[in-house]
């Protein structure tokens, strides 16, 4: 592999790394409070179809006039964001209000947002979003800009303000989570919500508020995805919940922690390009594909064998709390 294609491999790794990101985060975030969410996929799949939507709205609305680039870059976050907290909501009322199971209900919730996107993401045109899509790339550096051969600026300064600001949610939730008295009660809840809800914490509360950001946070994803990915250029059988299935893998990878996920994010996303810049067979493909799986269960194993505490998932994930057993 020549510098060129290398500086390449990397830059498109960073693009993946970003959609993986914002799922891995947004889950953690509902992870650390006790709810299991893997609706994850189907959830990303609805913001992908929020973010569609939101831009054909826009588009619709101004005609043939030319974008604007705020409104081009808002109007699909804030769908995206809209579509997929609908889907934590869905989450939230189930397993917390009706106290469901957490596996099945993320299941059907997975169920449901990948039928329902796939149904409608069909009925939508395509007109001009190819042309939002290469606005949303070129918001922070044009595409016609040349870096002559800069490789520092052509991998990490060339990507969209979605790669940016991915890593910033990253980051402040990592320390909002580790630092602050909010985060802190949203760990005793997934930890311990009988003793958090002996203190005076609202543990049902905070599992919804919970869910819903983190569901939020992942359908950034699903339309970084669309928008910026695949550059507008959509159709019903992307599939975006495979990147969702890696996402909630990406949880147990870095180990509940979501500064982590930035890197653990990024080797996902290098080694969910690399077949593309080897000159391999289909099935040497397959393998690589396999190979985040296979990672994440070494990674379960071995915190397993040493028992690190810090590397454990919180002791109330995935069980219902029923106040009246406290």
């Amino acid at each position: 592999m020549t510098g060129t294609i290398f500086v390449g491999f990397l830059a498109r790794a960073i693009k993946f790394a970003t959609v993986f990101i914002f799922g891995s985060t947004g889950e953690t975030i509902t992870e650390k409070s006790g709810h299991l969410n893997m609706g994850i996929p189907g959830i990303m799949y609805l913001g992908a179809l929020g973010g569609i939507i939101g831009e054909r709205i826009y588009l619709d609305a101004i005609g043939e006039a030319a974008l604007n680039g705020f409104m081009v870059l808002f109007m699909p976050m804030i769908f995206a964001m809209l579509f997929a907290s609908i889907g934590g909501l869905l989450f939230s009322f189930f397993t917390v209000t009706l106290k469901c199971n957490h596996n099945v209900t993320g299941l059907t919730i997975t169920t449901f947002g990948v039928g329902l996107s796939c149904y409608f993401i069909g009925l939508i045109p395509g007109t001009r979003m190819a042309e939002a899509g290469l606005m949303i790339q070129s918001l922070f550096i044009s595409n016609d800009f040349n870096w002559n051969g800069n490789w520092f600026g052509e991998i990490f300064l060339s990507q969209s303000l979605f790669t940016y600001l991915a890593i910033i949610i990253a980051v402040v939730t990592a320390v909002f989570i580790s630092r602050t008295r909010i985060g802190l009660n949203l760990r005793a809840c997934g930890e311990n919500p009988a003793a958090a809800d002996a203190a005076g914490i609202n543990v049902d509360q905070y599992r919804y508020v919970a869910t819903i950001v983190g569901a939020a946070i992942a359908g950034l994803g699903g339309m970084a995805l669309e928008m910026d990915l695949y550059k507008g250029m959509f159709n019903a059988k992307d599939a975006v919940d495979s990147f969702g299935w890696l996402a909630l893998s990406l949880v147990i990878f870095s180990m509940w922690k979501p500064s982590v996920c930035i890197f653990a994010s990024l080797l996902f996303g290098a080694l969910q390009v690399l077949p593309n810049f080897l000159s391999i067979g289909s099935v040497e493909k397959q393998i690589f594909a396999m190979v985040p799986y296979v990672a994440t269960i070494l990674v379960l194993v071995l915190t397993s064998i040493f028992n690190k505490k810090n590397a454990q998932p919180p002791a109330g994930l995935g069980i219902t709390y029923f106040r009246e057993d406290r």
